[in-house]
């Protein structure tokens, strides 16, 4: 089978499957998309069940950690750009 015959089954096969299709009427999805959504809703519901929150001692200590490093890194970089400007404000003079 050549290129030809190639496109040409591609072609009926588009054709079959655009006729094959059922039409379904716009009521009829309405209320697919209806019944899909309180589905979805429904294992949101049960997925949030099961999560688990950190406890207050596990929060707080994370909470340290996470300014402790902001703090850092902003020093750090401050220090950084202190000596940079000066080494600019040497070459430029």
């Amino acid at each position: 089978m050549g290129k030809r015959g190639v496109r040409e089954k591609a072609r009926t096969n588009k054709i079959k499957d655009t006729v094959q299709k059922p039409a379904r009427s716009k009521k009829i999805e309405e209320e697919n998309f209806i019944k899909k959504g309180i589905r979805f809703l429904k294992e949101v519901k049960i997925e949030a069940k099961k999560i688990t929150w950190p406890g207050k001692k596990e929060v707080f200590m994370t909470t340290l950690m996470v300014l402790f490093f902001s703090l850092f890194i902003g020093a750090y970089l401050g220090l950084l750009d202190i000596i940079y400007n000066a080494i600019i404000s040497l070459i430029v003079r």
